[in-house]
């Protein structure tokens, strides 16, 4: 039940973002950027963490702010079912050249996990963050 119930899969299209501020200038400072972002997801901050990002990413911004409202909704029933949260680790990072890279984080939890991808995309001018989903599918990590 808590698999067809819980799945959570925003694969959010690529959309372009005129109120967008500048990119980072280096793949490591988006990095750090995106490791901030999940640290507020371990604080329970999922709304927060979402805005985190926004002004980091060609996302559209009507989308983020679905994305964290969303968030914020499905973790409020989840969390008595997936106890404590425990943390998080990037369990993946897999580069393409320096115009592509993937982040994948696991978001513990004592009864269960979600991961979440990052794409971030370098223009050669800088970096952002063109792609983000989260879910509780284990099918894509092995």
């Amino acid at each position: 039940m808590s698999k067809i119930l819980f799945t959570i899969l925003f694969s959010c299209v690529l959309f372009v973002s005129r109120g967008q501020s500048s990119a980072f200038t280096t793949r490591d400072s988006l990095n750090a950027n995106c490791d901030q972002v999940m640290q507020t997801f371990t604080e329970g901050k999922f709304g927060e963490g979402v805005q985190l990002f926004r002004r980091n990413s060609v996302m559209d911004t009507g989308t983020i702010n679905n994305i964290g409202k969303t968030m914020e909704e499905q973790m409020a029933a989840l969390l008595p079912f997936y106890k404590k949260n425990i943390g998080y680790e990037l369990i993946e990072e897999k580069p393409i050249r320096n115009t592509l890279a993937r982040r994948r984080y696991l978001l513990k939890y004592e009864n269960y996990f979600l991961t979440f991808d990052f794409i971030l995309y370098n223009n050669g001018t800088g970096w952002t963050v063109s792609n983000f989903n989260y879910r509780d599918e284990p099918k894509d990590l092995f």
